[in-house]
């Protein structure tokens, strides 16, 4: 099963990020998303329901902004646990 990482930076493709994630789900591919750097900006029902069902399909969501672990169930990762997993991606998706 191909690994794929998606790498979610800039705050304004946290939608798209999560949507690129759940539709490669679709695809039997092993997901791990990323939150880099801030905190997820605008938590309404959709964003928190498609990430349960991310979670539901078995993708791995992971941060390195504190909040996100505390608020949103993401695992907290530092930047060189994140790089050493992006290093073993089959594919890198960056937004």
């Amino acid at each position: 099963m191909k690994k794929v990482a998606v790498l979610i930076k800039d705050v304004d493709q946290q939608y798209e990020g999560l949507r690129i994630s759940l539709g490669a789900l679709l695809d039997d591919v092993c997901i791990q998303m990323y939150v880099l750097d801030h905190e997820i900006a605008q938590m309404d029902d959709a964003y928190r329901e498609n990430m349960e069902f991310l979670d539901e399909m078995e993708g791995e969501r992971f941060s390195n902004h504190m909040g996100n672990a505390e608020n949103f169930g993401f695992k907290s990762l530092n930047l060189e646990e994140i790089a050493e997993r992006i290093r073993a991606a089959d594919l890198i998706i960056p937004f």
